[in-house]
This record gives C-alpha cells, sequence and structure tokens, in this order.
C-alpha cells in the first residue's frame, strides 16, 4: 500500500512541474520565422507539440503556428499551449480524483 501511495505521490509531483512549466510558458517566439510569399509553403516537422492560437484552431507545433501567424500578419496571437477546447488538469483535479471514494 505505501509503494501504491508513493507512486501516486511522485506522479501527482511530475504532472504537477509539467503543469507549472507548461502555464509559466504564456507564449511562443515566433521571430525567427519570417512572412514567405504565397506561393510558397513552410515545411515543417511532423511533432505533437499543440498550441491553440486566438483563431480558435489548434496548430500542431510551433512551425505550423508561426507559419500561420506571419501568414495573418500578426493578427492570429498565442491562446494557451495544448489543444483547442481541452483544459488541462490542476493539481488540484489530479488529488480528487485519485483520492476521492469511488462511487457506485
Amino acid at each position: 500500500m505505501k509503494a501504491v501511495a508513493f507512486c501516486l505521490f511522485l506522479m501527482l509531483v511530475l504532472i504537477s512541474n509539467f503543469n507549472v512549466e507548461s502555464v509559466s510558458k504564456n507564449t511562443v517566439d515566433c521571430t525567427g520565422f519570417k512572412k514567405l510569399p504565397s506561393e510558397e509553403e513552410r515545411v515543417c516537422t511532423l511533432e505533437y507539440m499543440p498550441i491553440c492560437g486566438s483563431d480558435g484552431k489548434t496548430y500542431s507545433n510551433r512551425c505550423h503556428f508561426c507559419s500561420s501567424v506571419k501568414k495573418s500578419n500578426d493578427k492570429i496571437k498565442f491562446a494557451h499551449t495544448g489543444e483547442c477546447g481541452v483544459k488541462a488538469p490542476t493539481p488540484k483535479h489530479l488529488l480528487q480524483m485519485l483520492f476521492s471514494p469511488a462511487r457506485r
């Protein structure tokens, strides 16, 4: 039982650190991206690190997000990390899910 509690506690600490890091990063730096001519398409990697734009669209990574920002003449702004419409659980909610009694 102690081992299970320790593992759950460790998992909670790791998740909490991840949430703090993602919340503290409240912007995306697109200064290294220049606007391409309309006939050119930017080549981006396939990594999936979603970013939600102010247009309500989820961009698969920084490259796709910044490319769209430049195409929009900087009208699209950073909303938050992660997919649009998906709210990340807070440490408080994780504790409640882990330690609340099972409902039948």
